[in-house]
């Protein structure tokens, strides 16, 4: 095959016939994509606007910029939650009571001791001791479960109590 040949090929009715075709063909192409483009279009657009409107990528921001605020509002609880802890250490937590008849000529167990602690085991007892013609008072400090002062057996039972009662919590 020549290029002479070749140009009479082209310069015919039949390649005339099949460029049209293949013009067609390649238009009707064109158009499809060009439908299916806008199609897509449509589908973005519908995909990136939110249910009130506004843009998937604005929602987005404000979401992520919510995010970080929580974020911040979670560091000061966790903060602050810190600062309770570290508070409610020095609080009286353990309590221990114990009700006793003095001396043996009254009854109705009006004496008491009443151990007060904090989770440390630091605290005070109280101790009331009622007689007929008075009621007395006494309060001795407890540093980790244990006092410089010497104790009675019923401060020592409400300090046992006390601790037994943080025990049965933990």
């Amino acid at each position: 095959m020549d290029w002479a040949s070749i140009r009479d090929w082209v310069q015919s009715a039949d390649a005339s016939l099949m460029f049209a075709i293949a013009l067609l063909i390649l238009l009707g192409w064109n158009l499809w994509l060009t439908l299916r483009w806008r199609m897509l279009q449509k589908r973005w657009q519908a995909l990136m606007t939110g249910s009130e409107g506004n843009s998937l990528e604005r929602l987005l921001y404000e979401t992520l910029r919510r995010v970080s605020l929580m974020d911040e509002t979670l560091k000061a609880h966790r903060n602050h939650l810190q600062q309770l802890q570290s508070q409610t250490d020095r609080c009286l937590q353990r309590v221990g009571i114990r009700r006793y008849d003095a001396f043996p000529d009254i009854g109705g167990q009006q004496s008491f001791a009443v151990a007060l602690l904090n989770r440390h085991g630091d605290g005070v007892v109280l101790s009331g001791i009622h007689s007929r013609q008075e009621m007395r008072v006494y309060a001795k400090p407890i540093r980790g479960m244990r006092s410089t002062i010497g104790l009675s057996d019923e401060e020592q039972l409400a300090l046992q109590e006390a601790s037994e009662r943080e025990e049965a919590r933990a």
